[in-house]
């Protein structure tokens, strides 16, 4: 796919790698439509690619919420059509225990990032499918490929996600819609650890074999992914030789992923 000129949608874009995608995409040509929650951040961020001779439109609003999505997917559709290219990188979470985690808080886990990406798959896909065009795209998380303890409402929100994305491509076998699975390292300029910095304690020690990218690493990843209509994609290439080692030796991985992962604390 050649990015240049084509509308591209990404939530939670206001941070993180939804921010570094969106600027990457820009600087290649491509419309935005900014979506996530802080109108502030999006603003600026609409105010930065515009200044840079881009073409970006900022749209808050709270993913997580149907008819908010319904909305927003009503207004972009009238205003500008149907995406080229749909991107899912809102997510939050803390990683607890299930016995730790609030009941409250498991609802919370999953809206986003699985019900954001679900209900704004939902209202593109109609037009999407009308015109038999388009390119969907999920920032997974590895713990959809393999889990560790510690964090299980959030492990089982990306195993959604993961499984939307999957159970999507093969909705769209038969048109020319194409889905990936996007999947990133630990992100070193993250605001998500910044504000959740135990969960950082539970990442297992084996994750230290794989590097750190930053979100802009993350972004060209991505661009990639869109350019050649990637199925799957991992950055950096040592998560998808650990996820090869999953495939081929779970035991060995269950092993190295759980007894160098979080444990619970002595009574």
């Amino acid at each position: 796919m050649n990015i240049t000129g084509r509308l591209c949608v990404v939530s939670g874009a206001s941070s993180g790698i939804g921010k570094a995608a969106a600027l990457e995409l820009a600087a290649r040509g491509a419309r935005l439509v900014l979506v996530a929650r802080r109108e502030a951040e999006l603003g600026q961020l609409a105010a930065q690619i515009v200044s840079a001779g881009g073409a970006a439109w900022a749209f808050p609003a709270d993913l997580s919420k149907p008819q908010e999505a319904v909305r927003l997917g009503e207004q972009i559709l009238g205003e500008l059509g149907a995406p080229d290219i749909l991107i899912h990188s809102a997510g939050a979470g803390e990683w607890r225990f299930l016995d730790e985690t609030p009941i409250e808080d498991l609802q919370r886990l999953m809206d986003t990032p699985y019900f954001a990406a679900a209900y704004l798959t939902r209202v593109f896909l109609p037009a999407m499918l009308k015109r038999n065009q388009g390119f969907i795209l999920s920032v997974c998380s590895p713990a959809s490929r393999l889990v560790w303890p510690g964090a299980t409402g959030y492990v089982a929100a990306r195993w959604a996600l993961h499984g939307l994305t999957e159970a999507l491509r093969a909705d769209l076998y038969h048109s020319n819609l194409k889905v990936c699975a996007f999947f990133p390292g630990k992100i070193s300029d993250s605001e998500y650890f910044v504000r959740n910095t135990h969960s950082e304690n539970r990442i297992p020690k084996v994750g230290r074999f794989i590097p750190e990218i930053t979100s802009r690493q993350a972004a060209l990843g991505i661009a990639r992914a869109i350019e050649l209509e990637a199925r799957i994609m991992f950055v950096p290439w040592q998560l998808y030789a650990f996820d090869l080692l999953a495939r081929w030796l779970p035991r060995l991985a269950e092993h190295l992923a759980w007894n160098t992962g979080a444990r619970r604390k002595g009574p």
